[in-house]
């Protein structure tokens, strides 16, 4: 009886389309939660500021969604609209609440599992917040066994 049920079960998902779309590698290797760690020697060096030292995350959803998070700022959320290399960040809360509404403009790379964003033109991003967390970072995708 229970590999009967197994059989209708998987024949109802073929059937649907839900286990190609559930077996399917996401087709934006940009998408899910990266995270990366700075510290206040690495900032230094780089010569920003000492006081984002620290953990910074971002999760870009496939919903066109995103959350960052870094020591110093705290989290925010906005959206993002992706079109080839090119990824557009907007209505983040933090910089709207600072009174930069504007968008900003980056591209995306990944190299050797390392997601990086650059502005597409230095100065193109009004929110300064925003900027510096997309782009600070060398960002390392998460995986739970980082724990």
């Amino acid at each position: 009886w229970m590999k009967q049920r197994l059989i209708l079960g998987l024949a109802l998902l073929v059937a649907s389309g839900s286990l190609v779309a559930f077996a399917a590698p996401p087709k934006s290797p940009y998408l899910g939660t990266w995270t990366a760690r700075l510290s206040r020697a690495q900032m230094i060096n780089d010569g920003f500021d000492v006081r984002l030292a620290g953990t910074f995350r971002l999760v870009l959803r496939p919903n066109g969604t995103y959350t960052t998070f870094n020591s110093f700022d705290g989290a925010s959320r906005g959206t993002f609209k992706v079109s080839g290399r090119k990824i557009l960040f907007a209505k983040d809360v933090l910089c709207i609440e600072g009174g930069f509404a504007g968008e900003g403009a980056y591209t995306w790379a990944l190299s050797k599992g390392r997601l990086r964003l650059a502005q597409v033109r230095v100065g193109s991003d009004p929110c300064g917040g925003r900027w510096q967390t997309l782009t600070y970072p060398v960002w390392k995708k998460y995986e739970r066994s980082e724990r």
